[in-house]
């Protein structure tokens, strides 16, 4: 059996490129050795914007418990600060719940969960990007709230005719950029801190997986008692006698005068 014959150092050698191929530098006549193709600048500065803008990961992981508490958070930190609106600029207290129980105003919850499922994109953005997609986001939640009262029960909870920028009464210039200045001071105070409790908390524990249960449990019976009352308010106003018991129980639980006080 023959042997197979013996290969030369140079030839056992892998073959390699010339140094100036290895790192990229120009052959003779300036021309680039180099296969690998370097990004432009306009392709880099594109993809700066895109982490700017639209992040890999959002600021806050979104699911049920994170979206939940929100809410909750927004109903809280929104009728506390209306509440104190309406004490500074018309004087004494007025309750501003959006609700039947409990201290709650539904629309600066939801106004919560969509601005930060949108700013949690945004978050890493310029301030005055911050701002104007609040004003946007919270017009359009305001202008949607109004619009859906009066149609579904003939509701006008507020007017803003005659003011500098309204839109059909249900929402003006001046509200947007508190829209705007509302939606800046979430971002960049209140998530952080959200976020900060949220890293103290397991949410898979069976307390707290229990106490949100229990609350949401809670709050869907909150809204729709409140949606129920307020249809019955709308029958009352037609005209409409209490004939079955739903409309007994609303009327002698929630007339006109607490509906009205709430």
């Amino acid at each position: 059996m023959e042997k197979e014959p013996k290969k030369s150092v140079a030839e056992r050698s892998p073959r390699r490129l010339p140094a100036t191929a290895a790192r990229g530098e120009d052959g003779p006549g300036g021309t680039a050795v180099s296969r690998e193709a370097r990004p432009g600048i306009l392709r880099e500065l594109g993809q700066e914007v895109k982490e700017q803008v639209r992040p890999d990961r959002g600021y806050l992981s979104i699911d049920y418990f994170t979206l939940f508490w929100l809410f909750m958070t927004g109903c809280v930190f929104g009728l506390v600060v209306e509440t104190a609106y309406h004490a500074i600029v018309f004087g004494g207290y007025e309750s501003r719940a959006g609700l039947v129980w409990g201290p709650f105003s539904p629309i600066y919850g939801v106004a919560a969960v969509v601005l930060t499922a949108f700013l949690n994109r945004f978050y890493h953005s310029h301030n005055l990007i911050v701002f104007l997609v609040s004003m946007v986001l919270g017009s359009i939640i305001e202008y949607s709230a109004s619009l859906m009262m009066e149609t579904l029960w003939g509701a006008v909870a507020w007017n803003y005719d005659g003011t500098f920028g309204s839109i059909h009464g249900r929402t003006n210039f001046a509200f947007g950029v508190m829209w705007g200045m509302l939606g800046l001071v979430w971002a960049r105070t209140i998530l952080p801190a959200i976020k900060h409790a949220f890293s103290h908390v397991n949410a898979k524990s069976v307390l707290v997986r229990v106490v949100t249960v229990a609350l949401s449990a809670f709050m869907a019976l909150d809204i729709v008692v409140t949606l129920l009352a307020l249809d019955r308010e709308s029958q009352r106003a037609a005209g409409t006698p209490a004939i079955t018991w739903e409309q007994q129980f609303f009327d002698e639980h929630f007339p006109d005068s607490y509906l009205q006080a709430r």
